[in-house]
């Protein structure tokens, strides 16, 4: 008992001073902290019967080689993986939730498995209401105006939402809870697509060459077809993740990039995802049992 409590309490206070690097420290977490993290995670998952640590290692390779590859395509940042695989070494396997214990017994699902869901709900919400609501307006969204295709599109998910909901119940029968947390999730999805462009630009700042830092993400989808034949020209590892290679080859260059500089803090929605995962369980498993 004292053990996992341990393990909770590891798990946690990563999980928090991760957010707290990332929201306060320009989304910069420090390798040392990073690296002795990580160390603890592999520490921590000696300390299992070998066959569950044969699997956490396993599961943590994977979420390494699968961070990695989305690290260097650009959409997520080196941080951020190395924070997954370091969860899931202390936590490989979904406990019993705390508030709902009921609700995934005798099912074996790997932890982060359940925290993903969950981080992308939190994300979900808080991007609508930071980049709707709460951010500053940015210079680049002059003019805009949301198109009827954006309007089409989220209609569109919409109705497939409900189609869903609709087959699930016709076959299985769908409780009022069921209902709701489908809503819950089908409505922000819908505003999302509905003002992805206007989310994008408030996201961005632009930037010269000598102000990029190694592993911002470059807004590519909203550049204009010959600023990226202009860089590509300078560069040919020019693409959404700024290397050193790549702002050596484009200092020189006087033409502005736009950065994800006003990114929400992926960390932050973690540590979230991790308490809700403890307390609630899975919750696609939670939306089926209800």
């Amino acid at each position: 008992m004292y053990v996992y409590q341990i393990r909770l309490v590891l798990l946690l206070a990563i999980a928090l001073a991760y957010a707290i690097f990332d929201t306060f420290n320009k989304r910069n977490v420090p390798n040392a902290f990073v690296y002795g993290a990580l160390a603890v995670g592999f520490v921590s998952t000696l300390f299992y019967p070998l066959h569950v640590m044969i699997v956490s290692v396993l599961i943590a390779l994977v979420l390494g080689a699968v961070g990695y590859f989305i690290y260097r395509l650009g959409f997520m940042g080196a941080g951020d993986f190395f924070e997954f695989m370091t969860i899931s070494l202390i936590l490989p396997i979904q406990p019993l939730p705390a508030l709902l214990g009921s609700a995934i017994s005798g099912v074996q699902l790997p932890f982060m498995f359940s925290v993903f869901i969950a981080t992308a709900y939190v994300m979900l919400v808080s991007i609508i209401v930071y980049y709707l609501f709460l951010a500053k307006k940015s210079p680049l969204e002059k003019g805009y105006k949301i198109s009827m295709r954006q309007v089409f599109s989220a209609l569109v998910l919409f109705l497939a939402y409900m189609l869903l909901l609709a087959f699930i119940w016709i076959l299985e029968g769908i409780g009022l809870v069921s209902s709701i947390l489908v809503l819950l999730i089908a409505v922000p999805s819908c505003i999302i697509v509905a003002f992805d462009r206007l989310i994008n630009l408030r996201m961005i700042s632009m930037l010269g060459p000598d102000e990029l830092d190694e592993g911002d993400m470059i807004a590519v989808n909203l550049m204009k077809k010959e600023d990226i034949a202009y860089f590509k020209k300078h560069s040919q590892n020019f693409g959404r993740l700024v290397t050193k290679k790549l702002k050596h080859d484009i200092i020189n260059s006087e033409k502005k990039l736009p950065v994800y500089r006003n990114a929400v803090p992926l960390a932050l929605f973690t540590f979230f995802g991790v308490i809700i995962s403890l307390a609630f369980g899975n919750l696609i498993l939670l939306l089926i049992s209800h």
